[in-house]
């Protein structure tokens, strides 16, 4: 599986934040009242973020024992187990968290900006939240990469698996 692409990712957040700033623009000029983010979105987002790196924690370790083993060899049981399902799992929980971070953190950043630059919004009850959400999002994104990345295999496991494949068919 190839690494994230985090270009690819600021540009997510960037059409999003364009998205969130129009999607806001329309409601205004057609009169409606404006959808803002409470505090609720921040503490999901946040609490999502938590749980990603709770999670991710044991497959870090794993990767830490593991180039510790390859570099000095030990016969000694191993202090932390994972199972390659779960550890999986685990990369593709971080990888959605990180699209889904990039998505609504850019909507959220549109949003603020929008009622920052308009003076649309009170700033204790629509931007403060608005923006605490936009960077809870971005948080859940940059968590979603870097627990993603702790779970990539070393170079040389990818080719001696790819060798063995290619022998074996």
């Amino acid at each position: 599986m190839k690494p994230l692409n985090v270009p690819v990712l600021v540009l997510i957040l960037v059409v999003g934040a364009g998205f969130g700033a129009q999607m806001l623009e329309t409601l205004a000029s057609r009169g409606h009242s404006l959808p803002i983010a409470g505090w609720l979105t921040t503490v999901v987002l946040l609490v999502l973020s938590t749980v990603l790196l709770i999670v991710g924690l044991p497959l870090r370790r794993y990767m830490l024992e593991s180039a510790e083993r390859r570099e000095h060899p030990s016969f000694a049981p191993r202090r932390h187990q994972i199972d390659l399902l779960t550890a999986y799992r685990i990369v593709l929980l971080a990888r959605a968290c990180a699209y889904t971070g990039a998505v609504v953190g850019g909507i959220f950043v549109g949003q603020a900006l929008f009622l920052l630059l308009t003076g649309t919004g009170d700033p204790l009850r629509g931007i403060l939240p608005t923006a605490a959400a936009a960077l809870a999002g971005i948080l859940l994104g940059v968590l979603g990469v870097i627990v993603e990345h702790w779970g990539q295999l070393p170079p040389e496991d990818g080719e001696r698996a790819a060798e063995g494949a290619g022998a074996g068919g």
